[in-house]
């Protein structure tokens, strides 16, 4: 709670500075390596505040381990789905089919929870992908923001390949467009979830160098997707890093759920740096080479 009320005093006395996409700057020295987060937890449908605490906690927690790169799971403010229950967002919600109303959870961005983190991220001194439901002009998205050491959104992805279960009742595709901006450490790309049937060409001809993948994994064979398949068939051939971040369940120990756990950092030759040890909440850390060009023109807005 401590480390909360700090965080929550910070967000308000920095609130009264714009978040808007990142100015150009003279780019700092590259660093030759990277200390990147994948955060593993869960979050619970609808429940913001609760949400930020725990999310607070943990981002601080990676950050004093040295990560200089946050990554959080799919929908990690308002929580993607509940499994157990096969509740879902809708639009048009019947809670007697166990759905719950995206509208009553959807924020704008920049809006509470982008100038919230915001405000983090630029007392901790890192780049934090953020994943949220966002509204805009009267559509629902599921978004990845980067928010940079600065305080501003430096780039902006909507999923663009939807997982139906999860998706189909309340979101809208976004453009497809790969979004990479170039920082100290390389050019970040973003991708969300089931994104990996489409994006991760796209990130490649962007030239990203570390691809921060927010997951909210469905099963089943998990451990073997994180710790094989993926890596073989999906960085190798596009020669980028990932910060991959999946959810955790709300009951471990009732849950049947078999797509939770195994967050973990792959390397650009398919090499598994760190894993989830667990399917609880954990923070896996690991170092990873930087590589390409830094201070070039970045794509970095999903419109």
């Amino acid at each position: 709670m401590a480390i909360f009320f700090l965080a929550r005093q910070f967000f308000r006395a920095s609130s009264h500075q714009a978040v808007s996409a990142a100015a150009s700057e003279p780019s700092p020295k590259r660093s030759e390596t990277v200390r990147v987060a994948a955060v593993q937890c869960y979050s619970s449908m609808g429940k913001v505040t609760l949400n930020r605490r725990m999310l607070t906690d943990l981002i601080m927690q990676a950050a004093q381990k040295g990560a200089k790169i946050v990554v959080l799971p799919e929908c990690a403010v308002q929580g993607y789905m509940e499994p157990n229950s096969d509740t879902k967002w809708c639009i048009n919600a019947d809670p007697e089919r166990n759905e719950k109303s995206v509208e009553d959870a959807a924020e704008s961005v920049p809006g509470p929870s982008t100038h919230y983190f915001a405000a983090l991220s630029q007392k901790l001194g890192i780049y934090l992908a953020l994943p949220l439901i966002e509204q805009d002009q009267g559509h629902y998205f599921n978004t990845l923001l980067l928010l940079d050491p600065h305080g501003r959104i430096a780039a902006h992805h909507r999923k663009f390949c939807f997982w139906a279960p999860g998706d189909s009742g309340w979101a809208t595709e976004g453009s497809g467009k790969a979004c990479v901006v170039a920082t100290e450490y390389g050019r970040l790309g973003l991708m969300i979830c089931y994104d990996v049937h489409g994006m991760p060409s796209r990130l490649k001809a962007a030239r990203a160098d570390i691809v921060l993948y927010a997951v909210g994994w469905y099963g089943p064979h998990t451990e073997n997707w994180f710790r094989d398949i993926f890596p073989r068939r999906y960085v190798t051939p596009n020669q980028f890093a990932v910060v991959a971040a999946n959810w955790s369940a709300d009951d471990l120990e009732n849950s049947t759920w078999e797509g939770v756990g195994y967050s973990c950092v792959i390397a650009r030759d398919a090499q598994v740096l760190a894993m989830a040890s667990t399917s609880e909440p954990e923070i896996v850390i690991a170092d990873v080479p930087v590589s390409g060009k830094i201070g070039e023109d970045s794509e970095n807005q999903d419109e």
